[in-house]
């Protein structure tokens, strides 16, 4: 039998045995717990001991691509909230050149620059299209009106239908992927740094759109007369899926990438991020949308037209001047360049608590009582700290000799909120360390838990974070783990265990600024507080 059958059936068995020592001693239940405060006896089995929870202020969040082993997203956009406050982000890129070069041959002439970056978005299904502008349907030649395809962005946050400005800079700080007083490490970039910015190249209101699926590019040189309309580029993605486009000023890029006099500057991309540094788009407003952006899959592409040498074939009059199957005509001639955002991404935040619910709570956090509510938040937002058991329960426990079937700690959310996190996450504030539950082979990241979790009608009711195997290793005898200060905060996908490589440390990206407002800890008399729930067998 080979090895890992062996493992199997000794985990099974030792399941078992498991069980059935359960089954045993759950015979033998007694009513030890008391609840210190209220001096209250609990029922046979089970007790219920109080917590303490207070917040804390995030002042910045990691948000930038240089861990290979984590794929964070970005954030961009304005959103005030009576909760949270308002935060704004924008998004900060380093650019890399075409696979084929930047060479943009003889009497270039650029005909429009787009920043293009793709909304998460799902298809539903197909629409009727209408024009942009009149908002008319649009027909076939046959007279019937012509399907598109629908689609819903994903990971929106606020008003989509408040408009706010978004301003597009040439940045003017370099952006390093390794850390310049140790290059063996990655550089770490947060959401309060400062960057500097060079020339305005957009300035424009915007608001999520998603039917923004086609970009028409007019081709004014192809005859050499600029107030002429030669061709329109219809340019669509294989999926026509939807995307935020923004048009740069092309007098900026024909003075620093077509007439320009040093061709080193564009000879690889360590020459090229050195000379033109990136983009820095900043959202501007008072209120609107906060937008997960596909940063990763966005790009910058200059379209223009070119000097072409060709021979004409016979009977072909490729310049127009009436005479066919000519040798070196000069010919007007399209292209594209397309620059990805495959280099250093970033963004940066800027939060004002003014005004809002958690401001107090936030500068002036009750350490000692907890709290009747409790704000959470991404996105460099609060996070809730969690004070399990004080050393008098604690010792108490220990003296039991108790078997911990399963402890639990329940969060519950304080009235109708609308969207809420859909998934919540619960670490140790000593090293930002995980809690054992959630990597251990025996529990993992399902047991564990911490996803909304919605009561009998549908609606969304609390978080339930399962810690069986930390409360054990507590308050076992020989060796027993120190208690550490809990920490509740909005989940991210880089929370996730590295496939790659182990690591025990919470990683400090955010990007998801989806708030919740749970019940705190206070009165006792409330029933949805947060509390620490065990079950034993003595």
């Amino acid at each position: 039998m080979s090895s890992k059958r062996i493992a199997i059936f000794r985990n099974i068995g030792v399941g078992l045995i498991f069980l059935i020592g359960i089954v045993s001693c759950e015979k033998d239940l007694e009513d030890i717990a008391v609840d210190l405060t209220g001096q209250r006896p609990f029922d046979v089995g089970d007790s219920i001991f109080e917590v303490i929870a207070y917040h804390r202020n995030v002042d910045s969040s990691r948000v930038d691509n240089n861990d290979n082993d984590k794929a964070p997203t970005y954030l961009l956009g304005v959103n005030t909230n009576n909760n949270f406050g308002s935060l704004k982000s924008d998004f900060i890129g380093q650019l890399l050149l075409p696979q084929l070069g930047a060479d943009f041959g003889d009497n270039a002439i650029i005909d429009r620059v787009v920043v293009d970056i793709p909304y998460f978005s799902t298809r539903d299904g197909d629409q009727k299209a209408v024009d942009p502008i009149t908002g008319l349907p649009i027909f076939d030649e046959e007279g019937d009106t012509i399907s598109t395809p629908n689609f819903n962005l994903d990971s929106i946050y606020g008003n989509e239908d408040l408009a706010y400005k978004i301003s597009i800079f040439e940045l003017g700080t370099f952006l390093n992927s390794l850390d310049p007083d140790d290059p063996t490490k990655a550089k770490s970039y947060y959401s309060d740094k400062e960057y500097v910015l060079n020339s305005e190249l957009h300035v424009g209101d915007f608001m999520p759109n998603r039917n923004d699926t086609v970009l028409y590019v007019e081709r004014r040189y192809l005859d050499g007369d600029p107030s002429t309309v030669d061709d329109i580029d219809t340019i669509k993605k294989e999926t026509s899926a939807p995307s935020m486009k923004f048009d740069l000023d092309k007098q900026f890029f024909k003075e620093r990438f077509i007439d320009h006099d040093n061709p080193a500057d564009f000879q690889n991309n360590g020459n090229f991020t050195r000379y033109f540094r990136g983009l820095y788009i900043d959202a501007e407003g008072f209120d609107g949308s906060l937008i997960n952006i596909r940063g990763f899959d966005a790009t910058m592409t200059i379209y223009y037209t070119f000097d072409r040498t060709v021979t004409e074939s016979a009977g072909s009059d490729l310049n127009g001047n009436g005479v066919t199957g000519e040798v070196d005509v000069i010919v007007k001639t399209k292209q594209q360049q397309v620059y990805s955002f495959t280099g250093v991404r970033t963004g940066k935040y800027e939060r004002s608590y003014a005004g809002s619910q958690v401001e107090a709570l936030l500068m002036n956090p009750d350490t000692e009582n907890g709290e009747s509510k409790v704000y959470v938040q991404g996105a460099a937002g609060s996070e809730v700290i969690i004070d399990l058991l004080d050393e008098e329960t604690l010792d108490f426990i220990k003296q039991q000799n108790l078997l911990i079937n399963e402890a639990n700690l329940l969060f519950y959310i304080d009235g109708d909120q609308g969207v809420v996190p859909n998934r919540l996450y619960l670490y140790k504030s000593d090293y930002n360390s995980l809690i054992s539950d959630f990597y251990d082979f025996r529990f993992g990241p399902d047991i564990f838990g911490g996803l909304l979790e919605y009561d009998d009608e549908g609606n969304p009711e609390r978080y339930k974070f399962r810690i069986t195997d930390y409360i054990t290793s507590v308050i076992k005898g020989d060796e027993p783990v120190a208690l550490s200060k809990l920490v509740l905060k909005n989940y991210v996908a880089t929370d996730n265990l590295s496939e790659n490589t182990f690591d025990t440390i919470v990683s400090n990206w955010n990007w998801i600024p989806k708030g919740v407002v749970l019940h705190g800890n206070r009165p006792e008399n409330n029933d949805k507080r947060i509390k620490l729930e065990i079950f034993y067998s003595k």
